[in-house]
């Protein structure tokens, strides 16, 4: 066993679990008393930290959500159900999508963290395994306990899944997550993946980070959940029609 003062605990917490993807359990100490007065300890597991569970605020970057992301497959894989939520905001989203959108998805979304439940096929979940590993997103197989409840729709069980996780790792400390925002295709112009890096929304294609990039040029935002949230509309915007009159030229 090994030691180090608690004041040191932000530093190796950010090295296991961003730079290594390790999972931290933290366990603290509970006074026990004896049926004579004596007083003990006992040590429980309070939180588990993982990549998209960290809620502290030292650990979070100013531009980029924290987002913790589910996929649920439907039976026949003929669509998947994504929700992801930032626990540090509370803000959960949800919407239902293909397999072969999922790239673009992951590169709009830019999830920490992505929990994964088996799919049906094994096929299907081996490809979509490597997709994660070829974008470089750190994910979680994950089996629920009481997998047979979960709900028919693909959309309602991915989001079924992200809460159960939720409790599962941050227990006391899980956020009340508030009603999913659903988005559809028809309501929003999503920009693809190759899109997203070509036009250097979030990122500097020469120069790396966010120097450069669009979301540098225009930031006027004196929050980071303002900066957040500029970054994420940038991506992912709204669809507004517009109505045109013809009017005969003399």
């Amino acid at each position: 066993m090994c030691g180090f003062p608690i004041i040191h605990l932000d530093k190796h917490l950010k090295t296991l679990v961003q730079n290594h993807h390790r999972f931290v359990a933290l366990c603290e100490e509970f006074p026990k008393y004896g049926s004579f007065g004596e007083k003990s300890f006992e040590r429980r597991v309070t939180r588990i930290v993982t990549p998209g569970t960290l809620i502290d605020e030292p650990f979070l970057n100013t531009i980029e959500n924290n987002y913790l992301l589910s996929i649920h497959f439907a039976a026949d894989a003929s669509s998947i159900g994504l929700a992801w939520t930032d626990v540090s905001t509370g803000e959960l989203f949800s919407k239902k999508s293909h397999l072969h959108s999922l790239r673009d998805e992951l590169a709009r979304i830019c999830p920490r963290e992505v929990v994964l439940r088996p799919a049906a096929s094994p096929s299907t979940h081996e490809a979509t395994e490597s997709m994660l590993k070829e974008e470089g997103v750190f994910f979680t197989s994950w089996q629920l306990e009481t997998d047979n409840l979960l709900p028919a729709d693909v959309e309602s069980a991915a989001v079924s899944l992200l809460s159960t996780y939720l409790s599962k790792n941050l227990m006391e400390n899980a956020p009340t997550l508030s009603n999913p925002r659903h988005e559809a295709d028809s309501k929003m112009m999503h920009l693809d993946a190759h899109t997203i890096k070509s036009l250097e929304i979030k990122e500097s294609t020469y120069a790396g980070g966010t120097k450069g990039s669009l979301v540098s040029v225009i930031k006027r935002t004196t929050t980071d959940s303002g900066t957040r949230l500029l970054a994420r509309r940038l991506c992912g915007l709204t669809f507004i029609p517009i109505m045109y009159s013809l009017i005969p030229l003399p």
